[in-house]
């Protein structure tokens, strides 16, 4: 069936479902022509009804309120930001959330109380979530359709692409190794147990500590549990230390404004968008030049994102801003510089260059710190999208000049066996 068609089908199962349900499906599928269709199905036989949109970036409020124009159901349909949802009291007759994962958390859940509503319409890319609190949109909105991107790649609903895992070789790795031991020691003293170390480290940390305490020492001489708090607070906080230490050197690795750089001016007939994880490393990439992050105003933002669009090559360069639902039309590389263990951003971000736009075939760059726990984010990030080639930087040169290149291998370490 086309895209159209598969859109429809869903459409129906959620109708099937009595209005109450969620749509997941791969970043470029097209989760907001579905709801765009479920409101007309709706407004076709309720004339009158009452329709709220929440979503969780002004970005994407613009972009909703510009198709609910287009299609001519501003009068019934309001779109708000979650942020301003949560604090005030709503009364609608379908209420729709998109990227509806992100509502899980301890303070967006809050919208099922500050919300009355009788239907109910999820859209999200991924709907598990690592902590687990998928469990709580599962209870308001369970999955009443599911498209997987292997579905969208066999049906062609989405571009031809390539993924990259792009293992960067630094100097400075001895640094890391040792930061590592530091690490190693501290995670030794919470029995390697990251919940126990993270907890004492928390917002009501003493109270963990002092529960830690009774669990280590079962006397009751004051002066030993004065010494085994102590101790518990020295690790804890070196623990912390050595793990933000740890993210530093991974996050703000010169090397990685080095590769992105090299792969800007390999690509400067496309239209690219790079991913870091924080304001510092976006804005080294070009000395602060086409940043759009949440440090722009919104005026500013909607205006960068509106040139950008216009634009037929030409880079942006974002945090987290532009994960979840921005379209730029003719975008076709993206750089990810900063990742962590999340599959929803992976999928995301990779989503932003995929999707359907003539025969394009579009690149997917992680710069990953060899050697690191980088690789671990990594793929965990990718458990169920492996379609991935890991390379060197010897063959991202090849990449580059439009070669094929050699997938890495890890070289076998050899041992010295004496008999």
């Amino acid at each position: 069936m086309t895209r159209t068609e598969r859109q429809r089908l869903c459409v129906k199962k959620w109708i099937a479902a009595k209005g109450k349900g969620t749509i997941v499906g791969a970043t470029g599928f097209g989760k907001t022509m579905v709801g765009l269709m479920t409101f007309k199905a709706l407004l076709k036989k309720y004339p009158t009804l009452r329709i709220l949109v929440v979503v969780p970036t002004t970005g994407l409020k613009d972009q909703w309120q510009g198709l609910v124009d287009e299609w001519g159901f501003t009068f019934n349909v309001e779109i708000q930001v979650i942020n301003t949802v949560i604090e005030h009291n709503w009364t609608c007759d379908l209420l729709t959330i998109d990227e509806c994962h992100r509502m899980n958390s301890d303070t967006f859940r809050q919208i099922f109380n500050k919300v009355k509503y009788k239907l109910i319409l999820g859209l999200t890319a991924t709907f598990e979530r690592l902590d687990g609190k998928h469990v709580i949109m599962q209870k308001y909105c369970p999955i009443v359709d599911d498209i997987p991107l292997v579905e969208c790649q066999a049906n062609g609903w989405v571009s031809e692409y390539k993924e990259y895992k792009v293992l960067l070789e630094v100097e400075d790795i001895d640094y890391y190794k040792q930061l590592n031991k530091e690490f190693v020691k501290y995670f030794e003293f919470f029995d390697f147990d990251f919940n126990k170390a993270k907890k004492c480290c928390g917002k009501d940390g003493w109270k963990y500590k002092l529960e830690l305490v009774n669990e280590m020492y079962k006397g009751k001489d004051e002066s030993k549990r004065k010494d085994i708090l102590k101790a518990i607070t020295v690790n804890s906080i070196g623990f912390m230390r050595v793990i933000q230490k740890r993210k530093a050197f991974i996050n703000n690795h010169p090397k990685k404004i080095e590769i992105t750089r090299k792969i800007l001016e390999a690509r400067k007939d496309k239209k690219i968008i790079t991913f870091s994880n924080n304001i510092k490393m976006a804005e080294a990439i070009e000395n602060g030049n086409n940043v759009y992050s949440g440090k722009v105003s919104k005026k500013k933002g909607r205006i960068m994102i509106e040139d950008f669009n216009a634009q037929t090559t030409g880079n942006i360069h974002t945090i987290r801003k532009a994960d979840e639902g921005l379209d730029i039309p003719g975008l076709s590389v993206a750089i990810i510089l900063g990742t962590d263990s999340s599959e929803t951003k992976a999928r995301q971000r990779k989503g932003r260059a995929i999707r359907k736009e003539g025969n394009k075939v579009a690149e997917v760059f992680y710069l990953i710190i060899k050697d690191t726990v980088e690789e671990k984010w990594h793929d965990n990030s990718h458990k169920r999208d492996k379609d991935f080639i890991t390379i060197d930087e010897e063959n991202l040169e090849k990449v580059l000049r439009h070669e094929e290149p050699e997938e890495y291998k890890k070289k076998i370490q050899q041992l010295l066996f004496r008999w």
